[in-house]
């Protein structure tokens, strides 16, 4: 898929996460009493796997040679047990341990280039690009409840695999990136609405003293720049310090709770408004996944 915005679909991450390196396949041999799985995690898993697999044959259809697994360096991950802090920290105990939650040597100072590519690398990679995502005139669109455009081609490999296993790859591109996106749009009206404006510049005036920023965001840009001239130790330290200050003045305005309270209400807004895409989303997953039993992928 290529987007005209980066958005954070399961289309996308189904495909690039598990790219084609050794998904498991099967011609249903032995399968004869398996049946849908029960879990959540359990079902995204086998629609992944299938995907992949369904992808991986498409691929060798058209004679091009997937990659080996690669590891690939991510966002920095949070510290302390993955917690998120969506408005802002608001456990100060948690944040004089991990302060921002961000790992040594993420701050951008020691960043190893992006290697080059060879002519002939470069037109493996594109090929290998094309045949998964499709060339030419995008004939896929779709704005997501946040307003952002995303494209999609038809004639890739991802979109064969997904016509195969949802039956309607048109309906499931639509589908998919409306209902993955539903938390960001929550999340967009909150950051909107005068509520947590209010509570939010109680909170830029707390914060001051220690550092002047209009939102938690703009503390932690504050801490890279300043600790890209520190060594590990002060790093660390200052992280702490700025975190600890964001996390009382979290607590003392209000400001996680206020944004937790009014995201209840818009994802239930946005739920109401988007339910026939909810319906026709879980309406393709379980044919997915019955296609994925079905034949053994």
């Amino acid at each position: 898929m290529r987007a005209s915005r980066i958005v954070s679909t399961v289309a996308l991450s189904m495909c690039v996460a598990g790219l084609v390196g050794g998904c498991a396949g099967g011609d249903g041999s032995g399968d004869a009493v398996r049946s849908v799985p029960r879990t959540a995690q359990a079902r995204d898993d086998l629609l992944k796997s299938a995907q992949n697999e369904l992808v991986r044959r498409c691929l060798t259809d058209r004679e091009v040679e997937a990659p080996a697994p690669v590891t690939t360096s991510a966002a920095p991950q949070p510290a302390g047990g993955q917690r998120q802090f969506p408005y802002g920290i608001d456990d100060p105990a948690w944040a004089a341990e991990h302060g921002f939650g961000i790992t040594a040597g993420s701050t951008g100072q020691s960043r190893p280039p992006t290697p080059k590519l060879d002519r002939k690398a470069a037109a493996e990679q594109q090929r290998l690009s094309d045949a998964l995502f499709g060339t030419g005139r995008r004939e896929l669109s779709t704005r997501t409840a946040a307003g952002l455009l995303v494209k999609a081609n038809s004639d890739g490999c991802l979109a064969k695999a997904q016509r195969v296993l949802y039956g309607d790859q048109a309906a499931w591109f639509r589908t998919d990136v409306t209902v993955n996106n539903l938390t960001a749009a929550a999340h967009q009206r909150v950051t909107r609405d005068p509520a947590y404006r209010a509570a939010l510049a109680d909170w830029s005036r707390c914060i001051a003293p220690v550092h002047k920023a209009a939102d938690p965001a703009e503390l932690r840009g504050a801490w890279q720049r300043g600790a890209r001239v520190l060594d590990a130790r002060r790093a660390t330290a200052l992280q702490r310090r700025y975190a600890v200050a964001e996390a009382r003045c979290v607590r003392r305005t209000g400001l996680a709770a206020t944004g937790v309270r009014l995201e209840r209400r818009y994802t239930a807004e946005l739920r109401a408004q988007y339910a026939d895409q909810l319906d026709d989303h879980r309406r393709l997953r379980e044919r997915g996944l019955r296609y994925a039993v079905q034949h053994g992928l």
